[in-house]
């Protein structure tokens, strides 16, 4: 089906980087062991979903939503989640410096929005989320208003 030139689309491919550190602790079964692998919550994904079809694409001013998720129940006190971005255009993505997973809950929500002044020309940033020295990142596609 071919659309009108002005209701037409661009769909973009959205890439996706995932790096995670390798969990610490004993490998031992021993119940007196200090740490016993798997038993902390570690940071399990990174995800930013915006109102874009074919992946996320952000335009000035508007605003997705970022999500970070551990692998079980934050601790007593909470999960603080350290959030950066990289990228020539980072200054224009506006997110929390941190987030916090309450005590209890295993995922929370952030709002992620593009500058005013948007881009000028085409650009990827990549945000990323950091606990426990384990890091999600995620790549936002930037594009100037037509």
């Amino acid at each position: 089906m071919r659309l009108p030139v002005g209701l037409a689309k661009r769909v973009f491919v959205l890439s996706v980087l995932v790096l995670t550190a390798p969990a610490c602790g004993s490998d031992s079964d021993s119940p007196t062991s200090p740490s016993r692998t798997g038993s902390e919550a570690a940071l399990q994904s990174l995800t930013v979903v915006g109102s874009s079809t074919g992946g996320v694409v952000l335009h000035r001013d508007e605003t997705a939503t970022g999500t970070v998720t551990l692998t079980r129940s934050a601790p007593a006190g909470g999960a603080a989640i350290a959030l950066t971005v990289e990228g020539a255009e980072s200054r224009l993505l506006i997110v929390p410096a941190s987030v916090t997973i309450p005590a209890g809950s295993i995922s929370t929500t952030f709002p992620v929005t593009l500058a005013g002044s948007g881009v000028s020309a085409p650009t990827e940033v990549t945000l990323s989320a950091v606990y426990r020295n384990a890091r999600q990142s995620f790549v936002i596609r930037l594009e100037p208003l037509r």
